[in-house]
């Protein structure tokens, strides 16, 4: 699809992607299945953005450092990857009874997948608060978010919670949600955001289940190998690993792409497959629109931190333990057994966000690892806790190019205002990224939909022009 550009002016290729986590590689294959040559310039040394799978340092098998979970009804994109990829997909073992730690440490033994009683009938009212939240992300329309969210844009979810009546237990319960889906706390994000990350993913029963009706599922070779096939589907030289990019100019009739180390790619179009906080780390000439900066500026990613905790057996299963816990007092706000049998991995993984997080990351490695243990004792009542084969810690927060995750969140008074400039291009640059998606905000499934998405703007754009 040459242009009557492409012949005044030398484009290396016709589109520049800047980011190779899953919805820049998207983008890719799908405009290179059309014809159009692109170039993915990634600022690591690695593809895959926040999906970051390494090999376990004792026995075989996969760890998972990053994004790790989905579902095989509900995020249709990633599974059409995963079958045209070949890949196996090992299901979360959901056996076994669950722990809750409140607020005075008393732990709390329940059936997985319910929830935990607690003093004075406490549960009833978490239960009443998730109708009433229920009944404000139902309102919530996908394709306009931003519309019709004025009140609940203006108060914390902290504060919309207090308001409703919360108690200690209810706004400790709330802030375990926030902590493991965003990374931050209910004080930090506005209400209406979290009712639209809420409605995206079909709900908050369906996003906090770790039944088959939520994310269940992971890739035996982890989930970066999604970011690695959708690279070999590509043609080889196409990704630039460990080019981060400096600037981006907009010349009307092409866009010039420069990297830190000054070297230049000239495309027709660009697309910024990055997460909105770190859009402050590149040049844009002309700068973006007002609104759209002030946008991005604005928006904050959670603090988080994984912990993968390996042992010779899975211990907890013998007093009928799950592996699944949830804490109201930390550090870690949620566990989860992410064992593999076929490989004879044993593997509890831990959760630590939010100020928890922060807080974490001012500890030595020696105090991190004596809290986390201290912590799992604590709750599986059981001192095998303390004898892990191996202990990793990932604090993404730290992790130059991501700054947090697992997605961009607002505060209060950001998208009433300017949410409707997220998606919007700024001329021959476009936007994608997991929390551009209408569908499954913050998740795999959603960064492949935002990749989906701006590819077709992309190539309707090319397709008109050259029908000038």
């Amino acid at each position: 699809m040459a242009l009557a550009h492409d012949v005044m002016e030398h484009l290396d290729a016709q589109v520049i992607i800047v980011g190779a986590g899953l919805s820049g590689l998207q983008a890719a294959r799908i405009l290179s299945k059309a014809g159009i040559t692109n170039i993915v310039l990634e600022a690591r040394s690695r593809p895959g953005g926040k999906c970051l799978s390494v090999p376990n340092s004792h026995g075989g098998g996969i760890a998972d450092l990053g994004a790790e979970w989905t579902n095989d009804t509900t995020h249709p994109r990633v599974f059409a990857l995963i079958h045209e990829l070949d890949l196996e997909v090992e299901r979360v073992r959901l056996d076994g009874k669950a722990v809750l730690e409140d607020l005075d440490g008393n732990v709390i033994v329940h059936p997985y997948g319910t929830q935990a009683p607690l003093p004075d009938g406490e549960e009833r009212l978490i239960d009443q608060m998730r109708t009433v939240f229920a009944s404000h992300y139902d309102c919530v329309d996908l394709k306009i978010p931003y519309q019709g969210t004025e009140a609940n844009d203006d108060i914390t979810l902290e504060q919309f919670t207090l308001r409703l009546g919360g108690t200690r237990s209810t706004l400790a319960s709330v802030g375990v949600w926030t902590r493991v889906m965003l990374g931050c706390e209910p004080s930090e994000l506005s209400a209406a955001y979290f009712f639209l990350y809420c409605k995206s993913q079909g709900g908050l029963m369906k996003m906090r289940s770790g039944t088959t009706q939520g994310t269940y599922c992971s890739i035996k070779t982890g989930a970066q190998s999604l970011a690695h096939g959708l690279c070999d589907l590509l043609d080889p030289g196409t990704v630039r690993l460990s080019t981060p990019v400096k600037s981006i100019s907009d010349r009307f009739h092409s866009v010039e792409v420069r990297s830190a180390s000054g070297e230049i790619f000239r495309a027709r179009k660009c697309i910024v497959a990055l997460a909105t906080p770190l859009y402050a780390k590149v040049r844009f000439e002309p700068p973006l629109r007002k609104e759209k900066a002030e946008y991005a500026a604005s928006t904050r990613l959670g603090r988080y931190t994984k912990i993968l905790l390996t042992y010779q057996r899975p211990w907890w299963r013998e007093t009928g333990l799950s592996g699944a816990s949830q804490s109201f007092i930390g550090p870690m706000s949620a566990t989860r057994d992410t064992s593999d049998p076929s490989t004879e991995l044993y593997r509890i993984t831990g959760f630590i966000a939010g100020l928890q997080a922060e807080r974490f990351t001012e500890l030595t490695s020696v105090e991190q690892k004596e809290m986390v243990l201290d912590q799992l004792s604590r709750l599986f009542s059981a001192d095998m806790a303390k004898n892990p084969t191996d202990f990793v810690v990932l604090e993404w927060a730290c992790e130059e190019w991501s700054g947090g995750c697992p997605c961009p969140f607002t505060p209060p008074g950001v998208l009433f205002s300017k949410g409707k400039y997220l998606k919007e291009p700024h001329g021959n640059v476009h936007f994608a990224g997991t929390e551009t998606a209408e569908e499954w905000i913050g998740y795999m499934e959603g960064a492949l939909s935002s990749g989906s998405r701006v590819a077709a703007e992309i190539l309707s754009l090319l397709y008109n022009e050259t029908r000038v």
